[in-house]
């Protein structure tokens, strides 16, 4: 069979400072947090692999990593270079697959280079192993190919009951999908999509639909990025890859010919609860056609939406299929 992606499995927000992002995350969310080493069973994992130089979030339903560059490369990472330089702001997007060495295999027929944790490039005689356990395989996308860093990952089974006991819960038997939480500030729905900045919308397409079998469920201008938005699903999420207009200012975001992750949306049920909430805690935001909108100055380098309607077909929602 071919590998299957059957899930987002978690975006990575660079943070240089993980204490203060810590608490702003918790200021804004009102949600709890979990160290690195709180996700896992540590008796699995190989000792040597650095477990403070990130913290985990679950919101609604999706599962986030808040990573710092300069505590990443430690220990079983020591001598990585990805990161280093790396500013505020969103740095990849993984999946959950179930089967890595044939997605890897994949995406190489693609002409899409992939690496491992220690940097090396994954080939068919170099599987993509991990760092921190024999029976977790994950790799990732080289940027000049893919436009951003993407991850991909298959977890062994023994890991998935602790995993999915704070960090990760749509792993377990009885997920049945977000709801919203009556002591929620923001009133959180969902994750509505991820907004990624493109100036190559055929490498975006032949990656997600060639490569990963997605599909575009809207394709509309986006006034508040002055682009032209085609919105991708695949598995439980939605990304809007945006197609700024030359000479504007989103377009000169991307001088290199890369893509810019840049931010996130979720739907809200109460948009006002939501003003009321950022201004106690007091965030700065902006409101931009009925959102409430943390930008990137004020949010870590990424930008936070909170919506009040979806911008695609709501019977395109999908949950995620393990």
């Amino acid at each position: 069979m071919a590998p299957n992606v059957p899930a987002l499995y978690h975006p990575t927000l660079a943070v240089s400072d993980l204490e203060e992002a810590r608490t702003w995350f918790r200021k804004v969310f009102a949600r709890p947090d979990l160290r690195w080493e709180e996700t896992l069973d540590l008796n699995l994992l190989n000792p040597d692999y650095p477990v403070n130089y990130s913290f985990f979030a679950f919101i609604s339903d999706i599962h986030w990593v808040f990573l710092c560059p300069t505590l990443h490369a430690q220990g079983a990472l020591a001598g990585q270079t990805r990161y280093k330089g790396v500013t505020d702001g969103m740095i990849g997007l993984g999946w959950y697959t179930d089967d890595a060495v044939g997605m890897f295999e994949k995406l190489s027929r693609a002409g899409i280079r992939a690496h491992d944790q220690q940097g090396e490039l994954i080939t068919g005689a170099k599987p993509p192993t991990s760092s921190f356990a024999s029976d977790v395989f994950t790799g990732f996308t080289m940027p000049e190919d893919t436009g951003i860093r993407y991850e991909f990952q298959e977890t062994g089974r023994r890991h998935w009951e602790y995993y999915s006991r704070q960090a990760d819960p749509r792993l377990r038997p009885d997920w049945s999908g977000p709801s919203v939480d009556p002591d929620d500030p923001l009133t959180i729905e969902l994750t509505s999509h991820h907004t990624i900045l493109t100036t190559d919308l055929a490498r975006v397409t032949k990656l997600y639909l060639d490569v990963l079998d997605g599909k575009i469920i809207a394709q509309q201008y986006n006034p508040a990025l002055d682009a032209e938005s085609t919105f991708i699903r695949l598995a439980d999420t939605v990304l809007e890859f945006a197609v700024p207009t030359p000479g504007s200012p989103y377009a000169a975001k991307l001088p290199d010919g890369r893509d810019l992750y840049y931010g996130v949306s979720f739907l809200v049920a109460d948009p006002q609860r939501v003003r009321t909430h950022l201004k106690e805690v007091q965030v700065p935001y902006i409101e931009d056609e009925r959102a409430a909108v943390i930008e990137p100055a004020d949010g870590f380098g990424a930008q936070w939406r909170f919506i009040p309607e979806l911008p695609y077909p709501s019977s395109e929602r999908r949950p995620a299929q393990f």
